[in-house]
């Protein structure tokens, strides 16, 4: 019949896998609107921007490769592979609010040490396979730029916006697109470009345009007409100098560094035609709430809501013309200041952190489907950096805020720890998705199984899943092979639960009695037939010494948070619970995923993590705490979070951590009295729950569900299946048969003989239901 995967389909998916990485390009390209080839980026991310990466890299006063080195380590530690860096700085020192050191100090010369450290720079990034979109210049006076090649080209002294005024300045630098394309300001810029473009690394060897750490070359940091009147000479320019870049390097991509609308004169269709240009590969906006006024210094928690709501419309429009020009779109810059407007690094983040999730999760959905929203560099990285002044001086350290910015306003530090959780959260989920858009379904990864569950809900099937099918039945244990269900219908279940409660006291056995080894063991066999395993826990009360169940302390969760006097010890318990899930191997070495269910049916209070035993705050901290420690020790599992039903989509998200955080919706409901109300509830809850995962792009099971002792004849096709109706769940598991002498009457699947018998095997030959030799001709036959 139908069946999950076989080890030759398995097989075939490795061997295919291996050769695509074989054929892989060594630079990123574009291929039907999405980032391909070269290994160092992957095709949704989010990264960073460390514009003074070079600046730090040369030998001088500023110097720091030990600092340098530490930050691309850090970076590399939390997913952040995509630099946006400054090439560097033009013109004169010790100018008010200019970077230094400068690499072109006067027309065509350059300072050897800052092209050392671009060099150096380049060679460490290649290092670390992670990659540069590298500006060859600035519309901003603060790295010279426009400005700078104008007063070379004898417009006078420019003027800074800082001392001058920014209406002086901008009167001034609009000249530069005044003037015609030969003019003299523009041919020096182009000098340039083929200065650096040309380049051969001496550090490597290899020349600029051979090396792979360059994602892009980018034609300027948000380059503008600067006026009305200067649209057409702008556009012209850009044209110009794109075809130039793609002439002296055709292996990289080309970027333009735009703002978007706002950078174009608020003409969008502007920012169309510059993307539309052949030699431009992708799309680039910018987003700064603050810079824009969407929020207020004085309200930056307050303002939150409008600048998300704000930010999601500047993205949606510029996203539909991407997707018309089939090319990728990256949030290249974006940004937000700390709590209270503070600049004191490690103070509170919580507006952007909250900013920050809401952009990356624009990324995570876009992953999800394939779409053209392809990555985000967050402003900017300011890792081990401590300002010693609010205005930069020499001396002090680089951070993520140029030197006309007050430092610290929005950089990202080492200790900024929240922050950083939520962008290693999110490149590890846009790297799943990734992976699974490549994948062909089936059990072997967490991909796998991703892409699995998608296509399943997809084709209107689901697989059926019971807790503890293969340790013990109703009138049996622990006899190999032996399952009720199968007794029943002659197929295993396709999804497989189990639980690890009580694995924290190192006993040998769960709170139901089952033996880990048992347990491990069957978990492989499951995994070998085809099948999925979904692992739910049920730990001790920590606080308390009690089971999960007890609710005498409301303490309990603030007591294993961080700095809680529980916290190392409840760690140690989460590493054995890991320990036990990187143990499930086969024999040739392969880990089996698993769908990993912590803390569910938290909407209600009679677990310790329940809706009145903690805050909205404190249970999402335990669920990040959680996932991530899991994540960290490298346990290959997908998250479900499964609250219990709702009658709203705001209580379904009541104490939802956040798309980085969850990869499956799940629901834990179940039947006590009335079928008819049962099925009109449980329908209401997936109606919700589609409606959220159609949102946040996201496969979404019925988690636990069942009637003890199903006394309806026709609970399967004339209960569960009416409750479900057309909803497209990608799974459903129904709760365990424990041993009848032990617990008579607690079962939730037939066995033979029992009333609902005939009406589950109606059930299992429904064509929408896949048990575990069920599937091969559903996934083979595309």
């Amino acid at each position: 019949m139908k069946h999950l995967l076989t080890p030759l389909l398995g097989a075939l998916t490795l061997s295919l896998s291996a050769c695509q990485n074989e054929l892989q390009p060594e630079f990123v390209r574009v291929q039907n609107g999405r980032f391909a080839g070269g290994g160092a980026t992957p095709g949704y991310f989010v990264g960073a921007n460390f514009w003074y990466g070079a600046l730090l890299a040369a030998e001088g006063p500023e110097c720091d490769r030990g600092r340098l080195c530490r930050e691309l380590d850090r970076m590399k530690a939390a997913g952040i592979g995509n630099l946006r860096i400054l090439v560097g700085s033009e013109g004169n020192t010790g100018v008010v609010s200019k970077v230094e050191p400068i690499l072109q100090t006067a027309p065509g010369v350059y300072d050897d040490r800052a092209l050392d450290g671009l060099d150096f720079l380049m060679s460490e990034l290649g290092k670390r396979n992670m990659q540069a979109v590298l500006y060859l210049t600035n519309a901003w006076e603060w790295s010279g730029g426009y400005s700078q090649y104008l007063e070379w080209s004898g417009r006078g002294t420019y003027p800074v916006p800082g001392l001058a005024g920014w209406d002086t300045f901008m009167a001034y630098v609009r000249q530069f697109h005044e003037a015609e394309a030969t003019d003299s300001c523009k041919i020096l810029l182009e000098n340039h470009i083929r200065h650096i473009v040309t380049r051969t690394n001496r550090y490597t060897g290899r020349p600029y345009r051979e090396d792979p750490a360059i994602f892009s070359w980018q034609i300027a940091n948000e380059p503008r007409a600067f006026s009305e009147e200067n649209k057409e000479r702008f556009f012209a320019w850009v044209a110009r100098t794109a075809k130039l870049i793609k002439q002296l390097d055709p292996n990289h991509m080309v970027s333009t560094g735009s703002e978007g609308e706002m950078g174009c004169e608020g003409d969008i269709g502007l920012w169309r035609r510059i993307h539309a240009l052949p030699e431009i590969d992708y799309a680039n906006i910018h987003i700064w709430p603050y810079n824009w006024r969407w929020i207020r210094q004085e309200n930056v928690g307050e303002d939150l809501a409008a600048a998300c709501e704000k930010s999601t419309e500047y993205i949606r429009r510029h996203a539909e013309i991407a997707r018309e020009l089939g090319k990728p779109l990256v949030i290249e810059e974006f940004g937000y200041p700390r709590d209270a407007f503070s600049f004191e690094p490690g103070s509170p983040t919580t507006a952007r952190d909250a900013y920050y999730r809401h952009i990356f999760e624009q990324i995570i959905r876009s992953a999800a489907d394939g779409d053209i929203l392809a990555g985000c560099n967050f402003w900017g990285w300011g890792g081990a950096a401590r300002p010693a002044h609010l205005n930069w001086q020499a001396g002090d350290d680089y951070c993520g805020d140029p030197a006309q910015e007050e430092q610290g306003l929005n950089s990202v530090f080492d200790n900024d720890l929240t922050t950083l959780r939520e962008i290693t959260a999110a490149n590890r989920t846009l790297a799943l998705h990734a992976r699974a858009l490549a994948a062909a379904p089936g059990n072997g990864t967490p991909a796998s199984q991703l892409r699995l569950l998608r296509q399943t809900a997809a084709r209107n099937q689901l697989l059926f899943g019971q807790q503890d099918f293969p340790f013990y039945g109703c009138n049996w244990a622990y006899k190999p092979g032996c399952c009720d269900v199968k007794a029943c219908c002659g197929d295993y279940p396709a999804v497989l639960g189990c639980d690890l409660g009580e694995i924290e006291l190192g006993t040998g056995r769960n709170l139901d009695g089952v033996p880990f080894d048992t347990m491990r063991r069957e978990i492989v066999r499951q995994h070998e037939r085809g099948g999925l395993t979904t692992v739910s826990w049920h730990p001790r009360n920590p606080s308390t010494g009690g089971d999960a169940w007890d609710v005498s302390d409301p303490g309990t969760v603030r007591s294993i948070l961080p700095g809680g006097p529980n916290h190392a010890e409840f760690l140690g318990w989460v590493d054995i619970a890991a320990d036990f899930l990187n143990s499930l191997t086969t024999n040739d070495g392969t880990t089996v995923p698993v769908l990993f269910r912590p803390w569910h049916e938290h909407t209600r209070s009679w677990f310790w993590w329940g809706q009145r035993l903690c805050s909205e705050a404190e249970y999402e901290a335990l669920w990040k705490m959680t996932v991530e420690r899991m994540r960290d020790r490298g346990v290959c599992m997908l998250t479900v979070y499964s609250p219990n039903p709702c009658a709203t989509q705001q209580e379904y998200l009541e104490r939802y951590p956040g798309d980085a955080w969850v990869d499956i919706l799940g629901l834990d409901a179940y039947h006590s009295g009335d079928a008819e109300a049962f099925a009109s509830k449980l329908g209401t809850s997936l109606a919700i729950m589609e409606r959220i995962a159609g949102e946040h792009r996201k496969p979404y099971a019925v988690s636990e569900t069942g009637m003890e002792g199903i006394p309806h004849a026709d609970w399967w096709t004339g209960v569960l299946m009416q409750g479900i109706g057309e909803r497209r769940p990608a799974y459903v598991l129904v709760w365990r048969n424990a041993l009848q002498t032990l617990k008579p009457g607690h079962f939730y699947a037939p066995f033979p003989g029992q009333v609902s018998e005939a009406d589950f095997n109606r059930f299992h030959a429904s064509p929408r239901t896949l048990f575990a030799a069920d599937a091969v001709n559903a996934f083979n036959n595309k």
